[in-house]
């Protein structure tokens, strides 16, 4: 049965815990990369960029190939890998908005059912001030967990000016318990990954351990250890990555915005990022075989958010990071676990970041409280090829925010069971309607040719959004009245070039 309303997918959590026993719960290792695109891994399509261990890791489970967050920036992603729940019952849409402290996380509910629970690298999900850092919300552990979207620099001591008061720092750009006690030329990424294998080494394997592995990269700034950046270089000059050309997005005005600049401007660097991200997760890989609890480890790879749209390969999608197309919020997204999921899997399922939680909490045997109402079912039965394949669901999104240096519109979203895409945007500009099945790039706008389906989407997205709208986080200047404009049901003010 289709459901009704986006947000309905929650009562598909009210499912039998997939395992009850205690003594075949996994360990759990939530590997959450920030701004990797869809295609930016080789399981992906990638081949200027090189994961032989993603790629491994992904090659002995289940890869999803419609995978997807429900905002296309990185705290309300976070918020909802966390409680399950879409942003928009969280009251979040952009990267200042944290989670309430009210809320009840996965971390919690593992700790209640006997896990160790470990954060470790970029929370940006919560704050100090609200209480709701990761050692606030059910971690025992929390190393690097702050409000920070990011360091200042990924080379230790993670700061810009180096002989800068770590309490100079802006809490934007800060990496807690990390600034003291490293070395020179210390990389951010591998140094998270030390702390993470410090935590497996010394744990007892008697007991089932939750790690929560979120890395700041490859978020901004765009840096890596030189000798990756060389070799990225070198690469960049040879064979067909020579000639590529430059690519372009073009808004409705006609202005043209980067996508893919030539191959010797940042893309070998964040190349040499993503290299540095696969290294960890063979790393981490490596030591839980040594540990001897490799198989029976439950595996979570995603990203957050889609990529930056001006400096990197861009991805086969329309859009990036902080816009509502494709490419702002599909994601690589893979579960791995030896002792029940099937090495070579495949899936189409539609599926979403807040299904993680469920998915974790059904492998430790436990569940959310009744009442949590939640946005989310587990993926394990399908998985491990105990259920078919859920139906198509119907996702929403919202972001009214424009980054028109990025080509990216003020916008919300709506996909439907039947894959079909509306986007309602609020700078006064035509909607947009794009059948999914067909066209995956956006680019052959269909409003015209089934005015009947643009209704009856534009209906049902604007009442999804009218639900919560009161409760929301405003927008910023023009966009407040242009958004309340779209939700009475009334056509949005133009906005011009100069209110970008």
């Amino acid at each position: 049965m289709k459901n009704k309303l986006p947000l309905a997918a929650g009562l598909l959590a009210c499912t039998v815990p997939f395992l009850a026993a205690k003594e075949s719960r996994p360990n759990i290792v939530f590997i959450l990369v920030d701004d990797l695109g869809v295609s930016d891994i080789g399981a992906y399509g990638a081949d200027f960029y090189e994961t032989p261990n993603i790629d491994r890791l992904v090659a002995r489970g289940m890869q999803f190939t419609n995978a997807y967050t429900p905002a296309p920036i990185c705290a309300p992603a976070r918020g909802a890998a966390m409680t399950g729940k879409h942003p928009l019952k969280l009251g979040m849409w952009n990267h200042y908005h944290h989670i309430p402290a009210s809320e009840t996380t996965v971390a919690a509910r593992l700790k209640d059912a006997g896990y160790a629970t470990w954060h470790v690298g970029k929370w940006h999900c919560g704050s100090p001030s609200n209480r709701t850092l990761p050692h606030d919300v059910g971690f025992d552990v929390n190393i690097a967990g702050w409000e920070a979207w990011a360091p200042a620099s990924y080379f230790w001591p993670y700061k810009k000016d180096r002989n800068r008061p770590i309490e100079k720092v802006p809490t934007r750009s800060r990496v807690p318990g990390l600034e003291e006690g490293g070395r020179e030329g210390e990389y951010l990424t591998d140094r998270l990954t030390d702390e993470a294998l410090k935590l497996i080494n010394n744990h007892d394997t008697e007991k089932p351990f939750f790690l929560n592995l979120w890395h700041f990269a490859v978020h901004t700034p765009i840096q890596a250890k030189p000798e990756k950046i060389e070799k990225y270089q070198k690469k960049a000059k040879t064979g067909r990555y020579a000639a590529m050309k430059m690519e372009y997005l073009y808004d409705a005005k006609g202005t043209r915005h980067v996508e893919n600049p030539n191959m010797d401007d940042l893309c070998p660097v964040y190349a040499a990022m993503i290299e540095s991200v696969d290294e960890s997760v063979g790393r981490i890989v490596d030591a839980l075989k040594r540990k001897g609890v490799y198989d029976n480890t439950l595996f979570i790879f995603y990203s957050d958010n889609g990529p930056l749209t001006q400096r990197f390969i861009k991805t086969p999608y329309r859009g990036g990071k902080n816009s509502t197309y494709e490419g702002g919020i599909r994601m690589p997204a893979a579960l791995v676990w030896e002792a029940k999921i099937k090495p070579g899997s495949k899936s189409d399922a539609d599926i979403n970041i807040y299904d993680l939680p469920y998915t974790m909490l059904d492998a430790a045997g436990t569940a959310f409280p009744d009442g949590h109402d939640g946005d989310g079912m587990s993926l394990l039965p399908t998985a491990t090829g105990k259920q078919p394949a859920p139906p198509s669901r119907c996702f929403v999104w919202y972001f009214p925010s424009t980054r028109m240096h990025w080509g990216q519109y003020a916008s919300a979203a709506m996909k439907d069971e039947g894959n079909w895409k509306y986007q309602m945007l609020f700078n006064g500009e035509s909607d947009e309607l794009y059948d999914l099945n067909t066209d995956p790039r956006e680019t052959n706008n269909l409003i015209a040719k089934h005015p009947e389906k643009a209704v009856e989407m534009e209906r049902r997205l604007r009442a999804e959004l009218q639900k919560y709208h009161a409760s929301m986080p405003k927008p910023d200047e023009i966009y407040i009245d242009n958004v309340e404009r779209r939700l009475r049901g009334e056509p949005a003010v133009r906005v011009t070039d100069r209110n970008y």
